[in-house]
């Protein structure tokens, strides 16, 4: 085979699937196609969030793990603020992919002005009160620790960036639901990029740059992230990928306002709860022995995690993409086909990957913090454990790309809730706390609340519950519930 076909074949397997493809191709390979450049594009932040804990790990004496400690402590209060946005972009994959589905393509342009409208809204209301508030509350959720004043500048300046990082988000979750996954993970590759080339300059004061610290990682995550969403917008309003936004398209329309809000609300209550329940995880962690080197643990641990969930992450939101589509075009055992598929395959991958983390679990600490012994026995001891709970964890995402693309956010809510605080959050306080475990019984939780959530999203799956479109539906907050009520009304 010459060069010209591999490439045509390289090409037909890995390009952007067709609407038509989507709706009825087979399904695996449709799976990839959509998946894959996800998977870079979480790839690629992942490799900035790694190439950010290497930095800040190389700085002198005690700022280094104060500022990779500092990180870990901050990002839990970002999502928190993030968790309305992020709710409102699951809304919008739902509609976006659903009306695209039923190939209503206006409705779709329309319901991503709409989403940039919110966004734009409330990232300036939210990247204020964060701005204003971030010292206060990681004083309160620390009692003053060292960490909190590195925290709290690299926090100052991502909240000062709000309205760009969520200008990227919103473009994202739009092409995503679109079928195009291709053309987001393009732009994002130019700003991680970007990121890492800047990362060092700023934080080591390189040339004629300042040296900021943890304050210059933020300053470049921010400027990166500005360059992809002026490239994201130029393509929106210039017509340069499938979905076009009109300046009146952002005029908001109550209609689709309320649309956005009855299946957002679940999915931000779900994000909002989850930013909580790992906040209050970081606060109960900064209560352990040794509470510098558990959270610097736990926070490498953590990005070196990510790399796992980048096949994860990637098959979860093509199958939010596919199954929001099928339903809106009335193909029910598709939507069912797909989750079942993905399932299996996020399964296998999940279990190798523990295999490989338990394997090489202290190579992989002494690499990012050399000469730290006891982050490096605590961090080894988090990955080894975690990885009981890596296969059931397949299981939940599957089943979670599912119900944002159905819609059917209010099922994904109690899952969540099942995971963080009916299981996660009270074993810690059981096997770290009462059993005095410590950051041994914390790591257990963990992975023990993994298995729990995997096992009901698999319950969940086979209820059926969540195979309903939500395009031409009033209301989704908790349907099982209003229907309960109607009935009882009639009687």
């Amino acid at each position: 085979m010459d060069r010209e076909a591999i490439f045509a074949k390289l090409k037909q397997r890995m390009g952007r699937p067709r609407k038509q493809e989507i709706l009825d191709g087979e399904i695996v390979p449709v799976l990839f196609k959509l998946a894959w450049p996800m998977m870079v594009a979480s790839l690629l932040q992942t490799a900035y969030n790694l190439v950010d804990t290497i930095w800040l790990g190389r700085l002198p004496g005690d700022e280094a793990t104060l500022s990779v400690s500092a990180i870990s402590l901050a990002w839990p209060f970002v999502f928190l603020l993030l968790s309305v946005q992020l709710g409102l972009g699951t809304a919008a994959i739902a509609m976006i992919s659903q009306h695209t589905g039923a190939k209503k393509y206006e409705e779709a342009n329309h319901d991503t002005g709409q989403l940039f409208f919110l966004f734009i809204v409330l990232s300036i209301i939210l990247g204020t009160v964060g701005f204003l508030v971030a010292e206060d509350f990681l004083n309160f959720l620390t009692g003053h620790g060292e960490m909190v004043p590195f925290a709290t500048a690299y926090l100052q300046v991502i909240f000062i960036g709000f309205p760009v990082l969520l200008t990227f988000a919103a473009f994202s979750f739009s092409l995503r639901a679109w079928g195009d996954t291709l053309t987001p993970t393009m732009v994002m590759a130019v700003s991680v990029l970007l990121n890492i080339a800047l990362d060092p300059l700023f934080i080591f004061g390189v040339g004629p740059f300042p040296r900021l610290g943890i304050q210059g990682a933020a300053i470049a995550t921010v400027l990166a992230r500005y360059v992809g969403a002026v490239i994201a917008v130029y393509m929106l309003y210039t017509n340069k990928v499938g979905i076009r936004v009109k300046l009146s398209y952002l005029k908001p329309d109550f209609t689709k306002l309320k649309k956005f809000l009855a299946i957002g609300t679940p999915a931000t209550l779900s994000r909002i709860e989850e930013s909580v329940g790992f906040i209050v995880l970081t606060g109960l962690l900064a209560m352990l022995p040794h509470q510098e080197e558990v959270l610097a643990a736990y926070g490498i641990g953590g990005r070196v995690i990510n790399i796992t969930f980048v096949v994860l992450m990637g098959m979860m939101m093509a199958v939010s993409t596919m199954v929001g589509q099928a339903l809106g075009n009335d193909d029910k055992t598709r939507a069912e086909r797909t989750t079942g598929k993905a399932m299996k395959i996020m399964v296998f991958f999940m279990i190798v990957i523990s295999l490989l983390l338990v394997i090489f679990r202290y190579p992989i600490m002494r690499f990012f913090i050399p000469g730290e012994s006891r982050v490096i026995e605590i961090g080894a001891m988090y990955l080894a454990i975690l990885a009981i709970g890596g296969p059931f964890f397949g299981i939940y995402e599957a089943v979670s790309g599912a119900l944002n693309g159905s819609g059917h956010t209010g099922q994904q809510f109690g899952l969540s809730m099942t995971r963080l605080w009916g299981l996660r959050i009270p074993m810690i306080l059981i096997f770290a706390f009462v059993l005095a475990l410590n950051s041994t019984g914390a790591w257990m939780a963990i992975a023990f609340s993994n298995v729990g959530a995997g096992l009901a999203a698999y319950w969940v799956y086979k209820q059926g519950w969540w195979k309903e479109k939500i395009i031409d539906k009033e209301s989704v907050l908790v349907p099982k519930i209003k229907k309960f009520l109607n009935v009882k009304n009639e009687k």
